[in-house]
């Protein structure tokens, strides 16, 4: 069995969750924590197969399933670096502020 990589959010990803959670709970309560468990699945996705999404740039992004957005991430070693969250209908130059 493979061992889940180290999870690191870089400061921009953080803000980004925190407020993509806090927007989808002030449209519907409980939406936010949809978000989060869709999060948890896209971070699954990554543990099982690192290397298996498409790159941007040295990044690689993983879509959400149910919710408009991207998350940018790299493989580093053993640990898996979130460096955004990014909401698909946003200008594409802003993935990486």
């Amino acid at each position: 069995m493979r061992k889940k990589l180290d999870l690191i959010f870089k400061p921009q990803a953080d803000i980004e969750i925190l407020e993509a959670f806090n927007y989808y709970e002030e449209e519907l309560e409980g939406l936010g924590e949809r978000f989060l468990n869709e999060l948890d699945k896209v971070i699954l996705s990554i543990n099982l197969a690192p290397n298996g999404f498409q790159k941007f740039h040295i990044y690689r992004q993983i879509p959400f399933d149910v919710f408009p957005y991207i998350l940018l991430y790299e493989v580093i070693e053993k640990s898996l670096v979130v460096y955004a969250v990014f909401k698909t209908p946003q200008d594409p130059q802003k993935k990486i502020r």
